[in-house]
């Protein structure tokens, strides 16, 4: 990666002023905090909670309440005890508490605010304001994911997604079979690095159009959505398509399992690097530089996994994800629960102290019910759909407490032992209480963030989970 100098043509050594040198500021000191051990780090997270729980206190109401309920008054050191007994707050709880999160004023040196909106794929839409300070600290961990990727940022990076939000002329760009193309990235990478020519076409074009677009601009990175990529890997591989100059592929917004990681490297013969985020909260876990499990981004999250009782779960066990945001003001949220459920792995043999995530496993709706009341997280052997060729897209949805669906975008017609493949999977995971409905589609719906879930259910929330 080559550094882009704020001041031509001192081209060498690079001269950064302004956002890059605070960036690359940062960097330096990232680059210390990931070896720190996790006692350590935790010394520095409380550092960072102590300041924050004081200005939530004092400047709001509803945290003012939650916190004495836990015995905790201002001026008193917050310890990890007191921390355990501050009230977990729920996607639910965050969204009706709306204008009471917000701080009607804040410190100076954190800048000015704006407000985001998580993309609802749970069903609650939560906005959130976010300092200018919380987006720098964002900006911090995108240039860390670079560095950790190792990838060369000349190379053509070519965006594959919705043009949501977009200006109209722009998305008439993208919904031109030739794209809307630049001949650099731009946004925070190129404000950093000299990066390479960049591409981005909708993804509303069909799969031909779509491989020959990356083929003309003979595409080093692909940026899209696990759900596009199923599509665009079924279409490689079925049409013998092929695609040389891909080194790597980097998703966003869903989550990505095994099967599509072995279908990449099967049909590109390259990694896919991805990330876990959300839009409230901003990185929760980078993908190691070496592995393929997430490290927790300790520095500006505080993340406990834990257990239906609200303790911390064990390396293994799966529990829900609590995050606290440590620098945004804006809108504190305190032991967050973001509507996931992870799991915790061993220390990483990479050596940084950063806690592993060794599985995402998905939103804590994710459950079937039974007609016995029987509550079952959902978690099928799906690579294994996964695998088989014919599999383009697939979805589960629970249309009632005897009845599953099975949906299915398929490349060609099922042959029977396929057939039989997908019917004991179902059987094995469902057992004799459900009646097992395959149908098959041209395309499945998508969330309004353009995600493709893998279980559904029709079932009212409140008996779901």
């Amino acid at each position: 990666m080559v550094l882009r100098s704020s001041i031509e043509p001192a081209t060498w050594p690079a001269v950064l002023t302004g956002k890059s040198a605070t960036l690359l500021a940062g960097q330096q000191q990232l680059d210390e905090s990931q070896w720190w051990s996790p006692a350590e780090m935790r010394v520095r997270q409380f550092a960072l909670l102590q300041p924050l729980v004081e200005f939530a206190a004092q400047s709001l109401p509803f945290y003012a309440e939650r916190l004495q309920t836990a015995g905790w008054q201002p001026g008193m050191a917050l310890t990890e005890a007191l921390w355990a007994a501050v009230p977990v707050l729920t996607r639910d709880q965050a969204r009706d508490a709306g204008e009471r999160l917000h701080a009607p004023v804040l410190p100076a040196s954190h800048g000015r605010s704006g407000f985001v909106t998580s993309g609802g794929s749970t069903g609650i839409p939560v906005r959130v304001y976010k300092s200018e300070l919380a987006q720098t600290m964002w900006e911090m961990l995108h240039v860390r994911e670079k560095l950790w990727a190792g990838d060369d940022l000349h190379g053509t990076l070519v965006r594959i997604s919705t043009g949501q939000g977009l200006a109209p002329e722009l998305v008439a760009q993208l919904e031109s079979p030739e794209g809307f193309v630049t001949p650099n990235w731009g946004g925070l990478d190129d404000t950093l690095w000299h990066t390479g020519t960049f591409g981005w076409l909708a993804d509303r074009h069909p799969l031909a159009v779509q491989a020959a677009f990356l083929q003309r601009l003979e595409a080093n990175y692909l940026f899209t959505v696990p759900a596009t990529l199923r599509l665009l890997l079924a279409y490689f591989r079925n049409t013998g398509t092929r695609l040389p100059s891909l080194r790597s592929v980097w998703v966003m917004s869903e989550m990505v399992d095994d099967g599509l990681r072995q279908a990449c490297q099967e049909v590109f013969g390259c990694e896919i690097i991805a990330n876990y985020s959300a839009a409230e909260v901003g990185f929760i876990g980078l993908q190691c530089p070496l592995h393929r499990h997430y490290h927790v981004q300790s520095e500006m999250n505080l993340v406990e996994i834990l257990d239906p009782s609200n303790r911390p779960c064990a390396v293994g066990e799966a529990g829900r994800v609590v995050v606290t945001p440590l620098h945004n003001y804006a809108t504190p949220l305190l032991r967050y629960e973001v509507g996931d459920l992870a799991e915790l792995g061993e220390p990483c043999p990479c050596g940084r102290g950063l806690p592993v995530l060794a599985r995402i496993s998905g939103r804590i709706g994710d459950y079937v019910v039974s007609a016995s009341g029987q509550r079952r997280r959902f978690n099928p052997d799906h690579y294994a759909l996964a695998k088989i060729p014919a599999v383009v897209e697939f979805q589960f949805r629970q249309r009632s407490l005897e009845r599953i669906e099975l949906a299915l975008v398929i490349s060609r017609p099922l042959q029977p032992a396929e057939l039989g493949t997908i019917q004991g999977l179902c059987a094995d995971f469902f057992g004799p209480e459900f009646q097992i409905d395959i149908t098959f589609h041209t395309i499945l719906p998508r969330t309004p963030a353009g995600k493709l879930l893998p279980f559904v259910s029709d079932l009212p929330r409140a008996g779901a989970v």
